[in-house]
């Protein structure tokens, strides 16, 4: 990206999460919280950088009476702005369906591919009901996004999150033909036959909405080629590029591309050192006592296999007796969409198999697990500088940020345990022991062998590990976007209105 491309570029990110929440303290004050999740952490220093604003749903009542006070702009901080959030206000029974029955777990399932086909999904009135609600809720994101375009003095420059907003673009296309719109999917793509349990004309929306944007990424490229073979299957029109990652679909073209998310190292490192992390030493101390530590961290969200990962442990624990009392297992977890009843379900049998683990190996001195649940980062970073096996075993993983974050601040020649389902594992695989997620004999001989490793080799892995991170940091996840999106900016400069050579732009 070149370094004048953004002095005459606004920019407009949106994502159903957005960085910001605001809620009343117990002093009645409103305060702003930052939002959690990855996408918040990877767009802020970007937005921070460019004062851009950002689009998001209205999570709670004073959401909307910030947006409504500062007329869609509001500043964060307020005090001292450094970019500023607009809230898109949505009936609570709308957003229920939009989010919590079409969303999540609908798209979330099949975009994972944790579906049971004999039994679900089955598209049933409510799930067609769903559907019109996720219609709305994203027509509602496009308007407000529309407003910020004809508000704007500069060129510009939408950036959407997601699976959420899948129909935006389309829509925000049709209002304005040229504006340059990018869409980064964070989330795994499946194959063309397990994004067909969608109702065949939500395939065709959902695709033909993606492909209006200017250029569409996807961290790795098996994801990529999911789509591209989805899209050639289901839109036959579509002339699909498989080479080039080109897809010409209704006279416009959209460039689909790779770029794997990555963690700001310089960030998480002065985190690392920060007097609140430090004074959590004494917490993790007691928590380990003269343990080895297994560590993992995650969402309680069903793709994350963290039953398995428990299952393992207790295989580890029954096939290497020796280990017993000599290694704790410590999990901070968080609950992850407890509206939703499977969501509920695999939290309660977390506890439950935990609880019985314990039970099975615990001596008055030692408890073989250590659940905490509860948010809690500061300890996070902690424990991450501390694992001496760091377990990453996700069934499928848009990318996880977790292991690249622990391979970067790990000060204890830590082990990354690593599925090949997380994302991640194209760039950390010569840096860690790589699992079947699936595999609970192979996951507790692994534990076995990174436990045992020599600091030689432990040295290496990590040093591997940071290598890959070196390559693909943060600012290269932003700016490759932006450098695509140049590039269409500057093919459409170059081509003339009446050019019949190449591909037709939009």
């Amino acid at each position: 990206m070149s370094s004048e491309f953004l002095i005459d570029k606004e920019i407009i990110v949106s994502s159903n999460r957005g960085p910001v929440v605001f809620k009343k303290n117990e002093e009645g004050e409103i305060e702003l919280i930052r939002g959690a999740g990855g996408i918040v952490g990877s767009m802020i220093p970007f937005l921070v950088q460019t004062h851009g604003t950002w689009v998001s749903s209205a999570i709670g009542e004073y959401d909307h009476y910030m947006n409504t006070k500062y007329e869609d702009k509001v500043p964060v901080p307020l005090d001292n702005p450094e970019y500023y959030v607009q809230f898109v206000k949505t009936e609570e029974e709308d957003y229920n369906r939009f989010n919590g029955k079409f969303a999540n777990p609908l798209l979330w399932f099949i975009h994972h591919s944790m579906w049971n086909p004999p039994y679900s999904p089955c598209a049933d009135d409510e799930l067609h009901q769903a559907w019109d609600s996720y219609k709305h809720v994203n027509s509602m994101f496009a308007q407000a996004i529309i407003k910020d375009i004809q508000k704007s003095e500069k060129t510009p420059i939408v950036m959407l999150q997601d699976y959420h907003i899948y129909l935006v673009p389309e829509m925000i296309r049709k209002e304005h033909p040229d504006v340059l719109m990018s869409q980064f999917v964070h989330i795994p793509f499946p194959s063309p036959e397990i994004f067909q349990q969608l109702p065949n004309h939500m395939q065709k929306e959902i695709l033909g909405s993606i492909l209006t944007n200017n250029v569409l990424g996807f961290h790795i490229p098996r994801y990529m080629n999911n789509f591209l073979q989805t899209v050639k299957l289901i839109l036959p029109d579509a002339n699909v590029d498989i080479m080039g990652g080109n897809i010409l679909y209704q006279g416009h073209v959209c460039h689909v591309r790779t770029y794997p998310i990555s963690i700001d190292q310089e960030t998480i490192k002065n985190q690392a050192k920060s007097p609140q992390v430090l004074a959590k030493k004494d917490e993790v101390d007691e928590i380990i006592g003269d343990c080895k530590l297994i560590y993992r961290t995650d969402r309680a969200d069903l793709s994350k296999n963290i039953i398995r990962g428990f299952q393992a442990y207790d295989m580890f624990l029954e096939k290497y007796p020796e280990w017993r009392e000599k290694v704790k297992f410590v999990a901070t977890l968080m609950p992850s969409r407890q509206d939703i009843k499977i969501y509920r379900e695999y939290t309660d049998n977390i506890r439950d198999l935990v609880k019985e683990i314990n039970n099975k190996y615990a001596t008055p001195n030692w408890e073989p697990i250590k659940y905490i649940c509860r948010g809690d980062y500061d300890l996070v970073i902690a424990l991450l500088k501390r694992y001496d096996v760091l377990l990453v075993n996700p069934i499928l993983d848009g990318m996880n940020i977790v292991a690249k974050e622990g391979s970067a601040i790990n000060e204890n020649k830590g082990v990354l345990v690593l599925s090949t389902g997380a994302g991640c594992y194209e760039e950390l695989k010569e840096g860690a022991i790589c699992i079947n997620p699936y595999d609970l004999r192979q996951t507790a001989e692994s534990l076995d062998m990174a436990l045992l490793m020599d600091d030689k080799t432990k040295e290496e892995l990590q040093k591997n590990a940071i290598s890959a991170l070196k390559a693909n940091d943060l600012n290269r996840w932003t700016s490759s976007q932006l450098d695509d999106i140049e590039a269409v900016l500057i093919e459409k400069q170059n081509l003339s209105p009446d050019s019949k050579e190449g591909i037709e732009m939009n």
